[in-house]
C-alpha cells in the first residue's frame, strides 16, 4: 500500500476557486459599504454644518454663511464681522467636501433664484436666512425655503436637506 500524503491538484484548484468567489463577493459588498457610509456621511456633516451655523449665528450675534461651491463640491462656514450686511468673511470650520458619489446637485430656492456655482446661505442672528448669489457682495435675498439635493453613489442614499428659512432650521430628508 502507497503511504498518500499532500493534496492532488484537482483539490488545490477547489480550494483556491472557492477562496476566490469569497473574495469577489467580499470586496464588491465592501465597496458598496464604503460608498454608503461616504454618503451618509457627507449629509450628517452638511446638515451638521446647517445647524452650526445657526448657532454660532444666534451665540455670537454675528453673520454666518454657509458659502457653497456647487462645481467643487464643497461647504465652508464662514463668520461675519458684523449682525447683518457683513462685509469681511473668514473662515471659520474646514471646508466639507463629498466623496465617492456624495456632493450636492443641486439646490432649490423658494422664492425661486437662479444660483450661479459659488453662493452662499446667510445666517442673520434674528433667525432669518438670506441667499447671497454674489458671495462678494453685502447684499442678499430674503429666503423662505431652501431644498439642497444631495447626491450619491445609490440612489437610495440620495437624501434633501430642508432648510427653513424664517427659523433658519434644517431637516434631512431621505430621497429627492
Amino acid at each position: 500500500m502507497k503511504d498518500r500524503r499532500g493534496f492532488t491538484l484537482i483539490e488545490i484548484m477547489i480550494a483556491l476557486a472557492i477562496v476566490g468567489i469569497v473574495t469577489i463577493i467580499a470586496t464588491t459588498n465592501f465597496s458598496s459599504w464604503q460608498n454608503h457610509y461616504s454618503s451618509v456621511g457627507f449629509q450628517r456633516e452638511f446638515l451638521s454644518q446647517f445647524n452650526d451655523a445657526r448657532t454660532r449665528t444666534m451665540s455670537s450675534n454675528l453673520q454666518h454663511r454657509l458659502l457653497i461651491d456647487m462645481s467643487a463640491g464643497t461647504v465652508t462656514l464662514q463668520r461675519g464681522d458684523l449682525g447683518t450686511a457683513s462685509g469681511t468673511w473668514v473662515d471659520a470650520t474646514p471646508g466639507t467636501v463629498g466623496t465617492r458619489g456624495a456632493g450636492i446637485n443641486d439646490v432649490a430656492c423658494t422664492p425661486a433664484v437662479t444660483l450661479p456655482t459659488t453662493f452662499a446661505l446667510v445666517f442673520n442672528p434674528d433667525g432669518e436666512v438670506l441667499v447671497q448669489t454674489v458671495p462678494t457682495a453685502t447684499t442678499a435675498s430674503p429666503l423662505t425655503q431652501a431644498d439642497v439635493h444631495i447626491s450619491a453613489a445609490s440612489v437610495a442614499d440620495q437624501a434633501t436637506i430642508r432648510l427653513f428659512g424664517w427659523t433658519s432650521k434644517a431637516r434631512l430628508i431621505n430621497g429627492w
